[in-house]
């Protein structure tokens, strides 16, 4: 993409970045910003954590985002290490419960992190092709995860593993993907821009429709009828093994009282439209907080890193 520099570690060349150009040049104007706050090496856990304490940039943190992308399915469907080398062990599923674990709390997190305001758009991008384990079941797993949450908590997701399996899987073709190791090319990350471009028109479009109808035909969905109006912090009840079809009306009810306590504690019903509550309130805990990609800082610059902010806040952090 650039000449001079290491692939890995170019924005500029990575999709999200190929993402923006697509959606800001198809409407001829700077509509959208993507601000890619992947850090590689880690997982969901860590997005989560991003996204919970607004560790976002300081133009972004004022407003905070109108959509959050989750796309650590690679990282997440990595096996867990204490079991790739039991030969009896059952990757599948514990992927499967791995990927549905991590993804759920980000999830839950970020839908909850506006607090008394609309929720941002929460997507998942699976750009996951294998290969970490010898099931194609297994490279599935987490894609299979993120259909279930999807549908549970009415988030969007999009698979770039759905647009070119066939391609990848059926006919050997490494355009898209990569045999032999998780990350891919350059027409790889176009390709995803493109799916990611697709999807969104496509949602766009039903969303269109579906005002549509509820303009002319007085449509109501079935969720409109039982949820709290206004009340943008209710969550349903967390989808696990534990959650069985006997208890799930009862656990949608405590959620909604839930809901409804937190709603009245932060007092929601007092807020207006123009209350900018997320610009007013630090949501770490902590004086100083920072995500360190492992590998990309030496001793001396993490040092000099903490030295600089000791001087600033001038509360000491070793």
């Amino acid at each position: 993409c650039e000449a001079g520099k290491r692939a890995m570690q170019n924005y500029n060349c990575a999709w999200p970045m190929r993402l923006q150009l697509l959606i800001n040049q198809f409407f001829d104007m700077d509509l959208v910003k993507v601000y890619n706050l992947g850090v590689g090496g880690t997982n969901s856990g860590v997005a989560t954590n991003m996204v919970k304490y607004w560790m976002y940039p300081t133009e972004l943190a004022k407003v905070g985002p109108d959509v959050v992308v989750n796309s650590y399915s690679t990282n997440d469907s990595l096996p867990p290490w204490d079991l790739k080398d039991d030969p009896n062990a059952d990757l599948v599923t514990a992927v499967l419960d791995q990927a549905r674990d991590g993804l759920q709390q980000f999830i839950r997190a970020a839908l909850t992190s506006n607090r008394c305001k609309v929720p941002p758009l929460v997507v998942h991008m699976d750009d996951y092709l294998g290969p970490q384990q010898d099931s194609l079941l297994g490279d599935m797993s987490y894609n299979t995860a993120m259909l279930q949450l999807a549908k549970w908590y009415d988030t969007f997701a999009i698979s770039y593993g759905e647009v070119v399996r066939d391609i990848a899987w059926l006919l050997g073709d490494s355009t898209f993907s990569n045999k032999k190791d998780v990350h891919f090319s350059n027409w790889a990350h176009q390709t995803i821009a493109w799916s990611f471009g697709f999807a969104s028109l496509e949602l766009l479009s039903t969303f269109c429709d579906d005002e549509f109808a509820r303009a002319v035909y007085n449509f109501t969905s079935t969720a409109e009828h039982n949820m709290i109006p206004n009340n943008h912090l209710y969550l349903p009840p967390p989808l696990t093994r534990e959650l069985l079809r006997k208890d799930v009306e009862e656990k949608h009810a405590e959620a909604l009282i839930s809901a409804q306590e937190s709603y009245v504690a932060m007092g929601c019903s007092n807020k207006t439209a123009g209350d900018d509550d997320n610009e007013l309130e630090d949501r770490s805990p902590c004086i100083v907080s920072w995500i360190a990609t492992p590998g990309g800082y030496g001793a001396p610059q993490i040092s000099h890193f903490m030295d600089r902010h000791s001087k600033n806040s001038g509360v000491p952090i070793r």
